[in-house]
């Protein structure tokens, strides 16, 4: 998710709102995030990696789930972590520190080729995007130059699309109803403002299109529910509540000033309405993951 190549600045006056995201900023709850995704990166790591692969690479990392889920399950390869935020490398040589795991980082941007390619360094067999791509500036020309990485007979695997998961039902009792579809709607506002800002143009077609448009074959997808009913406990209640918190965080600026606060109320935890103790809060969600290959 973190791999564009343009920094928050920081020179934004008060009234002044870029939608550009801060990654540095982001990371304590990245690295948690990570945490919780451990045994699904693997179950990818497993399914999607053809055989015999010797260099593998996880393009615009974030924490690196994919990176670290490839080294500790393909033991013969040499894996290789990329993003554009040295906040993230940071972050990545902390965790492979941490769990003794040899990752490589690079610092790298998706919208950079030749230091995407220094990164990867040799014709890559597995090449896994997630969730970075829509972030870039073109992200059909990203795509090309990935593919252009891989060795002959690699997969490019891209996490993109899906729908992210919701927790809340329709009505909560504070605010108007519909307040979560409202937020997953500023996030797409967010992410066309992202764009424009940086003179983007966003993909007019779908995943599938752009992996044969790049000149790979066999485009696949795959797509899994991540699902819990209600009520949350434990674990999965306090990543729901901290999922939203950072969307709200995130989209506040997108936000009408009563759903800002409604958010408010169902996020403070001293308050009457707090999310944390609800019993009727579930996830429901779909991960999609594309494949293709490069002809032999």
């Amino acid at each position: 998710m973190a791999g564009h190549g343009h920094h928050h600045s920081g020179h934004h006056g008060p009234h002044e709102h870029s939608a550009v995201f801060d990654f540095a900023e982001a990371a304590p709850r990245l690295r948690a995030h990570a945490d919780a995704e451990t045994d699904r990166y693997r179950r990818y790591a497993a399914a999607l990696a053809p055989p015999g692969v010797r260099v593998a690479a996880d393009i615009g990392c974030g924490a690196a789930s994919m990176a670290f889920a490839l080294a500790e399950t393909l033991h013969d390869a040499q894996v290789v972590a990329v993003d554009a935020e040295p906040a993230m490398i940071d972050l990545v040589r902390e965790r492979a520190a941490e769990r003794g795991t040899p990752v490589r980082t690079a610092l790298a941007s998706v919208d950079d080729p030749a230091a995407l390619a220094a990164a990867v360094g040799a014709p890559a067999d597995f090449i896994w995007a997630g969730h970075v791509l829509h972030h870039a500036a073109d992200p059909q020309q990203a795509l090309d130059h990935l593919a252009g990485l891989l060795a002959p007979g690699g997969t490019l695997a891209i996490g993109e699309g899906g729908t992210a998961a919701q927790y809340l039902p329709w009505h909560l009792g504070v605010g108007r109803p519909g307040l979560e579809l409202r937020l997953i709607e500023a996030g797409s506002r967010r992410l066309e403002d992202e764009s424009a800002e940086r003179g983007g143009t966003p993909l007019p077609y779908g995943w599938n299109l752009a992996l044969e448009r790049a000149g790979l074959r066999e485009a696949r997808s795959v797509h899994e529910l991540d699902a819990a009913p209600a009520p949350l406990t434990g674990g999965d209640l306090e990543h729901a509540v901290n999922a939203l918190a950072a969307k709200v965080d995130w989209f506040a600026h997108y936000l009408s000033e009563e759903d800002r606060t409604a958010w408010a109320e169902l996020l403070d935890e001293a308050g009457p309405h707090w999310l944390g103790r609800r019993r009727d809060l579930h996830r429901l969600g779909v991960d999609a993951v594309h494949t293709a290959v490069r002809p032999r």
